[in-house]
């Protein structure tokens, strides 16, 4: 099935799913981050981790009382001159969602971003990398499948993405989401569906009891850009950072994914009559719109403005042919813009729309959302709202290379945080230099 019709067709493009509002959003189209001069040539993931990662590890954290290690990454490919990546580092089993992460390893997760971001609201920490009106974004995917996202070369296991960016940020330039001309770069930013998905998860979620002062935001495109919010479901977490570490919010975290499964089951049963995704590069056949008109009215969960708007969307969307499949599995730079119900897929960030500033505690932090992108079809990945702009796409090829004092600044950035990430485990962490590889459990 592809989301984008032939120049030929009569058939409307997902462009018209947008709601009005939505493309006067602000948008960051290249957001530059820094890179390396000469980074690795992209590969498949096919291995173990430490296979594929090699020198970028540096360090690993055993969880206490789980046998579990937590991998602290260096991207080759960094979003921020101040990231770094953390890794569930088990190759026997595959952690792939918080469903399937034991809680304690989930706990060791949340106490990681908790510390991360008081970490870069240390007055010391942004007086010494001028992270003084910086943002803070941690974020991870949940997508499974191996044909999305121009290819998935790497594997699915959980993976949070640490990110602080400095202001002014690399290449800080909004424009309209109207005047983005390139479709994949426009639906990059935001999905035609990112609203009626928001919709979608909140009629899901009617029913389920939420921890107590987390509210939900309904969909408003004007709300969003008015106050610089990410596109998706966005819910008001109480008490700032603090509540990341809590009982609560890891129950919040197992209900929304629990629920997206859900979701898109009786969706993908709903447009197809199927109730797996295909194998990789093949997609089922859509079922007429009378017959998906039938199911969807089946699903008493769905409200009826969303129903009549996913029926809208089936009369965008189209079957692939085989010659189509076989053209985009030799293209995959452009099968993230065609290919559609390839499985469940979705990204959640905690965020905060505010810049940061020194002396402010964590429970203190004004409006810390998390922000659930749903992909019902099209663009797996997270868009971050940074600096003014409701999503932005890192462009990691074209950013400044990193001079000797950027490696520098970044390596002392990283160095105390592993330190204290250690400490926090119970243990003193020994940092190797950058182009070692540790071995041994800290």
């Amino acid at each position: 099935m592809t989301a984008v019709a032939p120049r030929t067709s009569t058939v409307p493009g997902l462009d018209v799913l947008y709601p009005r509002a939505a493309l006067d959003l602000p948008v960051n189209p290249a957001l530059l981050a820094p890179r390396l001069a000469a980074p690795p040539p992209e590969r498949r993931n096919l291995g173990g981790y430490r296979d594929y990662y090699g020198p970028n590890i540096l360090a690993e954290i055993l969880v206490p009382g789980a046998g579990e290690r937590l991998a602290v990454i260096d991207k080759a490919w960094p979003h921020s001159l101040y990231d770094v990546m953390l890794l569930v580092a088990r190759d026997d089993v595959l952690r792939t969602s918080v469903a399937d992460t034991p809680p304690v390893v989930l706990t060791a997760l949340m106490e990681a971003c908790s510390l991360f971001a008081a970490y870069v609201s240390t007055p010391t920490v942004m007086s010494e990398f001028g992270l003084m009106g910086s943002q803070t974004s941690i974020a991870w995917n949940h997508d499974r499948t191996v044909d999305r996202d121009n290819g998935q070369w790497w594997d699915k296991r959980l993976h949070l993405h640490f990110n602080c960016w400095p202001k002014p940020a690399y290449g800080n330039h909004s424009v309209r989401l109207g005047d983005v001309a390139d479709a994949t770069t426009r639906r990059s930013l935001v999905d035609p569906v990112a609203y009626l998905a928001h919709r979608v998860v909140l009629d899901a979620l009617t029913g389920h009891s939420l921890p107590d002062g987390c509210v939900p935001l309904v969909p408003d495109p004007l709300r969003d850009g008015r106050e610089h919010l990410p596109v998706g479901l966005k819910i008001r977490l109480p008490g700032g950072w603090s509540f990341v570490t809590t009982p609560e919010c890891r129950s919040l975290l197992r209900t929304l994914h629990k629920t997206a499964a859900a979701t898109y089951r009786d969706l993908l049963l709903s447009f197809t009559g199927q109730a797996q995704p295909a194998t990789d590069w093949r997609r089922p056949p859509l079922l007429p719109p009378p017959d998906v008109q039938r199911r969807l009215t089946g699903l008493r969960w769905l409200t009826p403005g969303s129903r009549e708007e996913l029926l809208r969307l089936r009369g965008v969307l189209r079957d692939l042919t085989g010659r189509e499949l076989e053209l985009l599995h030799r293209r995959p730079d452009v099968a993230n813009r065609c290919m559609t119900l390839g499985g469940l897929s979705y990204n959640l960030a905690f965020h905060s729309p505010h810049p940061a500033r020194p002396g402010r505690p964590l429970n203190a932090t004004p409006d810390l959302y998390l922000v659930m992108q749903f992909k019902l079809i099209s663009y797996v990945g997270s868009s971050p709202a940074v600096h003014g702009a409701v999503a932005s796409v890192i462009d990691r090829a074209n950013g400044p290379v990193m001079t000797d004092a950027d490696h520098a600044l970044r390596h002392a950035f990283q160095t105390e945080y592993i330190r204290l990430l250690g400490q926090a485990a119970g243990g003193a962490a020994r940092v190797p230099s950058p182009r070692s590889f540790p071995t041994e459990e800290l």
